[in-house]
């Protein structure tokens, strides 16, 4: 509170200050010394006064100054000698936008984005009528957006985007902003309709409105496909409605149209494809259906094409090879049929490729292989069947899931450079079977493997154990056979081991104590033998221990009473006897289901009481 009065003491000081230069001034005679007042410098140091610069990056703005044009973060005009540019972008200052930059009477630029300046927009702005660019983006200002533009109607740029703002916005808050060619209110907590007066800025090059909480129909069909000269519109992640009508093909230099995350219905627009420079086309997350427009194989120089959880429907596009500067395409959960066509490997710039939850079939093209860029493929829940493309594990893949769908055959080995460039494969429930390769890749980036539910019939690889970054590892109900390999554990990066519903023997290891990072542990449904280690003592981090269904003999170890993260643990029907440990979770399980779930092994029970 104090800090704040005295700075508003010292803007009444300023302010008295020019009105007692400009009354001296008038009183002077014609042979007076004449005294001049820069309103430059004078508005700058009253707009700083408001201001914390706890660098001080505007320490050379001295109000004894005759001129501003010296100081840092500020550019006059040459001819005229007045303030034309203030640029105090990531400054971190703080404070409000308070009083003295209406002084500035000549500036065409004020930039104050990634700073950190609260409270709401000043209608002093307004007065600001030769202002041409204004960014006030990534600060913490709030409130209402009010109709502070009337008198801007020089204004060019407008970035207001990454704020707090809330509330509707005025519907003639544009109507005098004729020249306005950019437009970004992106990331606030604005609502209501696009106000109509923006259909009239007919300038407009780019409008980013998303991620703010707009709805109702913004009337493509008479306002925005009417805008021309619209090069990017982005009105994604708000709450639009209705339908996208035809009429894009009339703005011929559309680049970027995204309107995903909203409640768009209906059918796609059919003149969508006859923009012709469209390079990113992203409407996903609606409420589309029908079919894939036959305009859309028009679009070779689009590289970013998502039309992923929608309804469409129809079959999948066997024109997909001739948009060849395709870098990621994304058609996920929607219900497209038929098969994935050879021309797919005609995309050399595709990187990214997601076809999951759809209703594919069919086998996968070993053209895929011919795709040199390719780094995600996501095939998953689809009925894909055929083999694995051998090529295709030659590529620099980070990420392939081809979970849950009716492959067959065996695992590809696969070369040192997928290996190397790996980090998640899901192959899980399909009908695979073999050996799992795992010699490749003991200096592997992989940290996530899931084989689960498949028909391996092999024996779990020891290489396994020395995948440094591997995190998770799913083997759950493969037909595994043999022993758990005493170093499964060896790399130390394990948080997840399911080894679930196999014919694994032989006692659990007691090197299992070695995985420090591991928080579930689950060997049910096998045939393991022995006593349970005392070692899984060591695993602090451990949430849930699944041992049931085994044929696990001996007492169980007292030791795990310590493990206090343990959330769950089930060790039934097995042939343990004794008394469960008296720390952690055990006291508190339920002894009546104990009863049941063990059968007769009652003496764990009575053990307790």
């Amino acid at each position: 509170m104090a800090t704040q009065l005295v700075m508003g003491f010292s803007q009444l000081l300023l302010y008295l200050l020019v009105s007692m230069v400009a009354s001296l001034k008038g009183c002077m005679g014609s042979d007076s010394v004449p005294i001049q007042i820069n309103d430059d410098v004078f508005g700058l140091i009253v707009f700083k006064a408001d201001l914390i610069d706890p660098s001080s990056y505007l320490s050379s703005w001295n109000e004894d100054d005759d001129s501003p044009c010296s100081w840092k973060f500020i550019e006059c005009n040459p001819v005229s000698g007045r303030v034309s540019q203030v640029s105090l972008d990531g400054l971190g200052l703080s404070g409000r936008l308070g009083k003295g930059l209406q002084k500035l009477q000549h500036m065409k630029t004020l930039s104050l984005s990634r700073n950190n300046f609260s409270g709401d927009i000043s209608l002093e702005l307004g007065f600001l009528s030769n202002l041409e660019r204004l960014n006030l983006s990534h600060n913490s200002l709030s409130g209402l957006i009010p109709s502070f533009l009337d008198s801007m109607s020089s204004i060019k740029f407008l970035d207001l985007s990454e704020n707090s703002f809330s509330g509707k916005l005025p519907d003639d808050l544009f109507r005098n902003s004729l020249s306005l060619r950019y437009l970004s209110l992106a990331g606030n907590l604005l609502r209501g309709p696009v106000p109509s007066s923006l259909l009239s800025c007919s300038s407009l090059n780019t409008i980013n409105l998303s991620n703010n909480h707009f709805s109702g129909d913004p009337d493509f069909s008479r306002g925005i496909w009417s805008l021309k000269r619209l090069r990017k519109l982005d009105l994604s992640h708000n709450e639009f409605s209705g339908s996208v009508p035809q009429g894009a093909s009339a703005i011929h230099n559309l680049k970027e149209l995204q309107l995903q995350g909203n409640r768009f219905s209906g059918s796609l627009p059919g003149d969508i494809g006859l923009c012709p420079h469209l390079n990113r086309l992203d409407l996903s997350s609606n409420r589309f259906s029908g079919a894939l427009p036959e305009s859309l194989q028009r679009l070779s120089s689009m590289n970013f094409f998502s039309l992923s959880k929608n309804m469409l429907a129809g079959e999948f596009p066997q024109w997909i090879g001739s948009l060849t500067n395709l870098e990621y395409l994304d058609l996920s959960s929607n219900g497209l049929t038929g098969s994935i066509p050879s021309s797919i490997g005609d995309l050399k710039s595709l990187r990214y490729l997601s076809l999951s939850n759809n209703k594919l079939f069919g086998i996968i093209p070993t053209s895929m292989a011919s795709c040199p860029m390719l780094s995600v493929i996501q095939l998953r829940s689809n009925s894909f069947n055929g083999s694995i493309p051998e090529g295709l594990f030659d590529l620099g893949l980070e990420e392939v899931d081809f979970s849950h769908n009716g492959l067959v055959g065996s695992i590809p080995s696969g070369s040192s450079t997928f290996f190397s460039s790996l980090r998640t494969l899901d192959l899980s429930s399909n009908n695979l079977t073999g050996h799992i390769p795992a010699e490749k890749g003991l200096s592997s980036n992989l940290r996530y493997l899931n084989l689960s539910w498949n028909n391996l019939e092999s024996r779990m690889p020891r290489e396994l154990g020395y995948f440094q970054n591997l995190t998770v590892l799913d083997l759950r109900n493969s037909a595994l056979v043999g022993l758990i390999p005493a170093d499964i554990c060896e790399s130390g990066s394990l948080n997840i081991l399911q080894l679930d519903g196999n014919s694994l023997m032989g006692q659990i290891p007691e090197e299992i104590g070695n995985c420090s990072s591991l928080y579930l542990l689950s060997l049910a449904q096998n045939n393991l033998s022995g006593s349970i280690p005392e070692s899984i003592s060591r695993l602090n981090k451990l949430k849930i221990l699944k041992l049931e269904f085994n044929e696990l003999t001996g007492e169980i170890p007292q030791k795990l009473g310590i493990l206090e993260n343990l959330l769950a643990v089930n060790i039934s029907y097995n042939k343990l006897v004794g008394r469960l440990p008296v720390g952690g979770i055990f006291p508190s399980l339920d002894q009546s289901a104990l009863q049941r779930e063990f059968g007769n092994l009652l003496t764990i029970v009575e053990g307790t009481m």
